[in-house]
């Protein structure tokens, strides 16, 4: 009776092993047909230089795939070709046929969605044209790599000493081309010019024509000669012409 049973549960134990090694092994075609895609994808995308970015891919279903090892044996493999263009984003159809060696198992279209985004500045709230920018005027938002500019500042460092060239909106990204830096010489200001000619070097006193931030290159009149020069402001606002 006991040898019985124990037969009964030996066989029971059988079957599900079996059952659940069989379907790992048609898991085989879904897992190979998963990673291939991904990889495809992966390579078709274009991360180009921004810091932050992060890629997403969501797989359908890909249970068409599921492959019968005991009636293909062979090595699997896949073939995978799109008519989308490059850069991939967005929901991308995908011809998808899966080999075991050289039988083709099947053929279906596959239509993952592939989605970047990135870190950028945005304020928190509206600051109006000439506003110092001011670190805990802005947060770092992740946004769709698809509707950012490419000049959007992704660093919180690089607003420093800058200031707003327009208004800027809450919770629109950030661009280069919306900030200038601070003025340390204002158009009409009587500054120190700093005439060097290799180790000469001259001190004299002229008139900007330009107002200019930290090392931005500016026009000035030497008040003496009446000569217009072009020097570049330091960090005390000097102007440093090279004659």
């Amino acid at each position: 009776m006991l040898q019985s049973q124990l037969a009964r549960i030996g066989l029971i134990a059988a079957l599900v092993f079996g059952a659940v090694a069989n379907a790992w092994a048609a898991g085989d075609g879904e897992r190979r047909v998963a990673a291939d895609v991904e990889r495809f994808l992966r390579a078709g995308m274009d991360t180009g230089n921004r810091e932050d970015e992060t890629v997403s891919i969501e797989l359908p279903p890909l249970a068409a795939f599921a492959v019968d090892r005991a009636r293909f044996p062979g090595p699997l493999r896949t073939e995978i070709t799109t008519r989308s263009t490059k850069p991939f984003q967005g929901r991308i159809p995908l011809a998808v046929a899966l080999y075991a060696g050289d039988v083709m198992v099947n053929r279906a279209i596959v239509t993952p969605s592939v989605r970047s985004t990135e870190r950028v500045l945005v304020p928190v709230r509206h600051l109006s044209r000439g506003s110092l920018l001011e670190p805990e005027d802005f947060r770092l938002v992740e946004m769709d790599a698809q509707r950012i500019p490419r000049d959007a500042l992704q660093d919180i460092r690089a607003i420093f000493g800058l200031r707003a060239k327009q208004s800027l909106r809450e919770g629109r990204a950030l661009r280069a081309n919306q900030v200038e830096g601070v003025p340390l010489v204002e158009r009409g200001d009587r500054v120190q010019l700093i005439l060097e000619a290799g180790a000469l070097r001259i001190n004299a006193t002229g008139e900007a024509r330009d107002s200019g931030a930290l090392g931005e290159w500016i026009r000035v009149v030497n008040v003496d000669s009446k000569r217009e020069l072009s020097g570049r402001v330091d960090a005390e606002g000097r102007v440093h012409v090279a004659f």
